[in-house]
């Protein structure tokens, strides 16, 4: 055979060769930034390779992966779906997260358990694969459960200062950003909350296990803070916690955790001080659409306009925030439609505008909350003492008192304390004169009953202020019963 016959096949052979050995140098390559997790240049060279060789189960894994983390969640489905037929590891995995970030959790917590059931036939650790089914099992719970809420309003804002967009009245208290409240230069990402009669505050500060516990603190007599107070378990654990929001009934305590009933990073949960006991009860997450698989926070509400917000990073930039303005409920309202495509809707929050009850007129709302100022840094409200009802309660103006036989005993207390001062400054100045005076006997008798009024009035006030602290931590109970009721 003559070598000019054969010479096209030898250049075909040689360049397909070639062709394969370039092919193959690639794949490497794409392989090597898949491993150090740079998908965004590893998934063009998986694309061209997957053309070649659709049918392979490995590439449709890494192909399905590459789009999964660069944002193509629709397009990554079919090869990891191709990837999972094959039982190729990660892809289960992968579709389950993939699922998972779309609110199908019954879908995902189907792929977490096939993922689980892999890592034990290969006798690999399972933790991770048990956490991820975990997760999905109190998502879909929450699903189940989403509350119907009116949303009103929403504002993408930044995250360093979205507090400024709670426009609450002064009767709610004031926001401020800690590391400006306490004069820091250090960066700690927490907001301080100050009660309306500014004598009390709350925040989140950073502990010596580098994470964040919500303190508090009362303001003393000579207007400094007192000593800073963790807030006992339940409220604080081992995991973060932190913006917290307190109810003017001094009772009701809203904050964030990222503790191991929290779905993503932080979630908002709700709690309620005891009176009886001084302890806070087992808080309770405030479920779907208020938290969602990424960070929710800084839930607040204005009783006296009903309205709340709270802030999430879903579907944000890194630096930024949206803020919710919603109408509370006064009694939970659960979706019952039966709808899961709207079910998911209301959870993620697709559209505001789902929310709103038809025919509602939500601009007067608007209107009268934007009229609302941000309150001045440092402004707070002074009142007329310091009365210490128990260890998170403290009254400063007689306005404060729920209970009018509460009141009245305060009042009583209060007269009793004046009555002694002024019998003690009329004692003083008897004895002064009985010094310097010729004649004592006069002043003898004066001095006496003025001693015996003393020692009678002694005790009186104390006695009548634990009366009156009683009483109103009694009638604040019932309140709170009849809440409940």
């Amino acid at each position: 055979m003559r070598l000019d016959i054969l010479k096209p096949f030898i250049i075909s052979i040689v360049a397909l060769s070639w062709s394969i050995s370039l092919c193959g140098q690639g794949l490497e390559r794409a392989k090597e930034l898949y491993k150090a997790g740079k998908f965004a240049e590893a998934k063009p060279i998986f694309e061209e390779n997957i053309r070649k060789n659709p049918s392979n189960s490995s590439l449709n894994q890494w192909y399905g992966v590459c789009l999964f983390e660069t944002g193509d969640y629709k397009a990554a489905e079919k090869y990891l779906k191709y990837a999972a037929s094959r039982n190729i590891l990660e892809s289960f995995r992968y579709l389950g997260n993939l699922y998972y970030l779309d609110y199908r959790f019954e879908d995902a917590l189907s792929q977490y358990n096939k993922y689980l059931e892999q890592l034990k036939k290969k006798k690999m650790n399972t933790a991770e694969g048990e956490k991820l089914i975990k997760n999905a099992e109190r998502a879909a719970q929450m699903l189940r459960r989403v509350e119907e809420v009116q949303i009103i309003d929403s504002l993408i804002v930044d995250k360093a200062s979205f507090f400024k967009h709670y426009k609450l009245s002064s009767e709610s208290g004031t926001l401020h950003d800690y590391n400006t409240f306490f004069n820091l230069s250090s960066k700690n990402s927490s907001t301080v909350y100050q009660n309306q009669r500014g004598d009390k505050i709350l925040y989140g500060a950073k502990t010596a296990k580098n994470g964040y516990d919500i303190m508090t603190r009362s303001k003393l007599i000579d207007d400094n803070w007192g000593e800073e107070i963790a807030l006992p378990a339940p409220v604080n654990s081992s995991a973060n916690e932190n913006y917290p929001y307190l109810l003017s009934d001094g009772i009701t305590l809203y904050f964030a955790s990222s503790g191991e009933e929290s779905l993503g990073g932080y979630d908002i949960f709700v709690t309620r001080l005891n009176l009886n006991t001084g302890n806070y009860l087992v808080p309770e997450n405030m479920g779907m659409p208020f938290n969602s698989i990424y960070n929710d926070y800084m839930l607040a509400i204005d009783e006296l306009n009903n309205v709340g917000w709270f802030v999430s990073d879903r579907f944000q930039e890194e630096d930024k925030l949206i803020v919710y303005l919603f109408i509370p409920n006064t009694e939970k309202k659960i979706y019952r439609g039966g709808d899961e495509a709207r079910a998911r809707s209301l959870a993620r929050i697709s559209a505001i505008k789902d929310s709103w009850i038809k025919g509602a007129d939500y601009k007067p709302i608007l209107e009268k909350i934007a009229r609302i100022g941000n309150p001045d840094e440092g402004n707070t409200k002074k009142g007329d003492f310091l009365f210490q009802i128990n260890n998170r309660i403290t009254y400063i103006t007689l306005k404060d008192f729920d209970s009018d036989e509460a009141r009245n005993l305060f009042i009583k207390a209060q007269d009793i304390r004046k009555s002694i001062q002024e019998t003690e400054d009329k004692l003083q100045r008897l004895r002064n004169e009985y010094r310097l005076a010729q004649n004592k006997k006069p002043f003898e008798s004066q001095i006496v009953r003025l001693e015996r009024t003393l020692l009678k009035l002694y005790g009186q006030p104390e006695e009548l202020e634990a009366k009156s602290r009683a009483e109103e931590i009694s009638y604040l109970i019932k309140m709170q019963n009849q809440k409940k009721q």
